[in-house]
């Protein structure tokens, strides 16, 4: 049984967007013994939403419910997807496959598992948001995760050639220094 995505059938916002935030992936896994995410990027390890609430100049929603984060994304238009829709040949029968997936995940490991991809989507949610000003990685580096590297490059060519900002922004995962330093990363990469 493959692994798909904690929230699948959310992958695709429904409201208009002016910024995309482009993730990885969230298995629908659960980790033994952990708090899941109840929405995109919402593990207490990561600091998405203190960046975002500081780059968009509003209250920290790290610890909001999902419809308050969901009210936020709609008023700002904001959108968020992940690249990867599922983890092919991954088993739940596999304690491999579970850790390589649920415990200190690292995008790395995605090399060695057949992936379907979410880029075809991405792309046409991009060329269907007529008001789109950027489209955002959020992560700094494409080193060592080819797979995914070749999905993204094919989002940045559209960009560019579409005039589209794009950019990799400093990751939102809870190390290589706090929200605020981050922040000013994503500021200076995002065209609000």
């Amino acid at each position: 049984m493959p692994c798909n995505h904690r929230f699948y059938k959310e992958l695709i916002p429904k409201w208009e967007i002016e910024h995309l935030f482009v993730g990885t992936f969230n298995p629908e896994w659960n980790e033994n013994n952990a708090v899941q995410a109840d929405y995109f990027y919402g593990r207490k390890r990561n600091n998405f939403w203190s960046i975002v609430s500081i780059v968009f100049g509003c209250e920290n929603l790290k610890y909001k419910s999902k419809k308050d984060k969901l009210l936020f994304l709609k008023n700002k238009k904001i959108g968020i997807t992940d690249l990867i829709l599922s983890v092919k040949n991954a088993s739940i029968a596999s304690e491999v496959d579970v850790n390589n997936l649920t415990k200190k995940f690292s995008d790395n490991i995605l090399n060695k598992y057949e992936l379907d991809f979410n880029t075809n989507n991405i792309l046409d949610l991009i060329k269907n948001n007529k008001s789109i000003k950027g489209v955002y990685l959020t992560r700094s580096t494409l080193n060592g995760i080819n797979k995914i590297a070749i999905e993204w490059n094919k989002i940045e060519e559209y960009c560019k050639t579409n005039n589209i900002n794009y950019n990799l922004l400093k990751t939102p995962a809870n190390y290589g220094g706090g929200s605020v330093k981050k922040s000013i990363d994503w500021i200076s990469k995002i065209n609000i």
